[in-house]
């Protein structure tokens, strides 16, 4: 049962104009055509003419034949001419008798075939109207669902892959938009928390750096007393006041950009002298940097300190109890097209199940004394040099840290100094 179509819905405006571009031509053709069939039966097809012909050649025949001194091979001939002017004359007679038949039945002929045809064009603009407007329907949801921050359906394969390029296309580009919506959104949230939790550690590290230089001193007079008792307790304190110091300097780095302009750092150097600082001795910790300098632009302490982090949460990973004979830290630096690709790589106890992207966020944290803000001042250091960071576990245990960052572009060769023509010999 067809449906009446809603003509100001694009599937209404498709369904006319290709059941008009199919029909109009069709109604024109069967007129047209039946039109001239009639004039060509009626032109071509009466008898009466035909009559008259014979029955003028009938009297010229019968006169040869009445006369009594026409040659014998003229009445021969005018007996065979006899023969076929009447074999031609019935044959008129018949599609002239056929003809009227054709023309009486020619009107309902050419109905039934426009009806034919009208049906056949109303099927197939139904049919094509409503596979171009499904899925311009079904696109005009999914915006709404975009702006309305909702999930899109999940691919049909078998569907999709039967559709036209340019549907394909408009669907791959929404589902891009939905990703880049989505991660748009998920920056928006990060950096707004960020910005609170930035305006609270600075206030917590104001507060807090107050009171740490007197109980410093203070803490130092009882570590210098005679008494053990004291003298362990002023330790215990100066320890404690230490862990303090770099929570308050932690809290005032967070949410801050890196101080000066940036500058050339080479990494493999940075790597090389934090890993003599890190391991003297050269057996917790393996650095590994190409044969090539790679250059990145920066501010040099913010990345020392971040890559500092990485390195001394993985040793501290691998110095975990239940953890002893494991292999070295790996700090790895690699190039990759137009980006470095340092790598931490360890063989601890790895990530808890599902924190791949907790530990990234200011309030979470693994360690019974941790701050909480290691990680996240690594990732904000790095996303304000261009780059990133990601982490996950390592088949057979541990973590993987790698940390990705845009390499400085070289600087095109200066060029050559054109010779100064020689001076023209004096005569």
């Amino acid at each position: 049962m067809l449906r009446r179509p809603n003509f100001r819905s694009l599937r209404g405006r498709l369904f006319v104009a290709l059941f008009l571009t199919a029909a109009v031509p069709t109604g024109l053709l069967l007129v047209g055509g039946s039109l001239a069939f009639r004039e060509l039966v009626v032109g071509t097809g009466s008898a009466g003419p035909w009559d008259e012909v014979a029955e003028s050649g009938q009297l010229l025949l019968d006169q040869v034949m009445a006369d009594p001194a026409a040659d014998p091979e003229l009445r021969a001939a005018a007996d065979r001419h006899r023969a076929q002017l009447s074999e031609s004359l019935r044959f008129s007679r018949l599609y002239a008798f056929l003809g009227e038949r054709v023309l009486f039945l020619l009107p309902a002929v050419a109905g039934g075939l426009f009806l034919l045809a009208a049906g056949l064009s109303l099927w197939s603009a139904k049919q094509v109207s409503r596979g171009l407007s499904r899925p311009v329907r079904e696109i005009v949801t999914w915006t709404e669902a975009l702006g309305r921050g909702e999930p899109l359906p999940a691919p049909d394969l078998e569907r999709e892959t039967g559709e036209i390029r340019e549907v394909r296309e408009l669907r791959r580009g929404l589902r891009a938009m939905e990703e880049e919506l989505a991660a748009g959104r998920a920056r928006e949230l990060r950096e707004a928390r960020n910005r609170s939790w930035s305006e609270m550690t600075r206030r917590i590290a104001h507060d807090l750096k107050n009171p740490l230089t007197p109980m410093q001193m203070a803490a130092r007079t009882a570590a210098a007393s005679p008494d053990p008792a004291a003298a362990q307790a002023g330790e215990v304190l100066l320890e404690e006041i230490a862990r303090l110091d770099e929570l308050s300097r932690s809290f005032a780095q967070f949410g801050r950009p890196p101080d000066g302009p940036p500058s050339p750092v080479e990494l493999g150097e940075l790597l090389v002298h934090l890993g003599r600082r890190l391991d003297p001795e050269r057996q917790l910790l393996e650095v590994k940097v190409p044969d090539r300098e790679v250059f990145v632009e920066g501010h040099p302490v913010a990345l020392e300190r971040a890559v500092r982090n990485l390195v001394a949460n993985a040793l501290d990973a691998q110095a975990s109890p239940g953890q002893a004979h494991r292999p070295p830290v790996e700090l790895v630096l690699e190039l990759h097209a137009a980006q470095a690709h340092l790598t931490v790589l360890d063989r601890g106890p790895g990530l808890p199940p599902g924190s791949e992207n907790l530990i990234w966020e200011p309030d979470f944290t693994t360690k019974r004394r941790g701050t909480g803000l290691g990680l996240p001042l690594v990732r904000q250091v790095l996303e304000a040099h261009g780059g990133s960071v990601s982490a996950r576990n390592r088949p057979g245990g541990g973590a993987e840290f790698q940390v990705l960052l845009p390499l400085m572009p070289e600087p095109e060769p200066e060029p050559e100094p054109e010779p100064e023509p020689e001076p023209e010999p004096t005569k």
